[in-house]
């Protein structure tokens, strides 16, 4: 069973985003459907990372003032949450998920070759996507929300859907 201390935990930031892609763009009549991949190597095999701003970057080149934002891990083996970015309340979550999928346990997916079931399992917990609402321009949050994402299966290169579509 995992500790914390072998989890990358960062309530502020993103440790391993190389890059943001634009793959797609539509304009039409006012409305704007604005694609982007944020590729990302989480740099331990275990992460809950804050990806808000990240997220907001793309929010701000969409130009988008009222519509949704869509945010999607691109991976089975990682996941997309909103939560309190508070050190404690990651600590707790990932305690939490290995609690109810321990690693090192022995998964029937381990029969095929895979030592990644439990990454999986986490996954499944965690969701795979979420949908924004976006108002004026900017997430319509509540005060402590952000976006998290959920690396289940790291050190290696990841992507992230972000689009964003609405009124411009």
């Amino acid at each position: 069973m995992l500790k914390t201390t072998d989890w990358l935990l960062d309530p502020s930031s993103c440790p391993g985003f190389q890059r943001s892609e634009v793959v797609a763009r539509i304009e039409k009549g006012g409305h704007v459907h604005h694609t982007e991949h944020l590729h990302v190597i989480v740099p331990e095999r275990y992460g809950l990372v804050n990806i808000t701003n990240r997220v907001e970057e793309v929010l701000k080149r969409s130009q988008v003032k009222d519509g949704l934002c869509f945010v999607s891990a691109m991976h089975i083996t990682a996941g997309i949450y909103i939560n309190d970015a508070e050190s404690g309340l990651l600590e707790d979550i990932s305690k939490w998920l290995e609690g109810l999928a321990p690693f090192g346990k022995n998964y029937k997916h381990h029969q095929t070759g895979e030592d990644n079931g439990d990454a999986h399992l986490k996954s499944y917990l965690t969701n795979h996507a979420l949908t924004a609402p976006v108002t004026h321009g900017k997430l319509d949050f509540g005060t402590w929300q952000r976006i998290f994402y959920a690396e289940f299966d790291g050190k290696r290169q990841k992507r992230i859907l972000v689009k964003v579509t609405g009124l411009v």
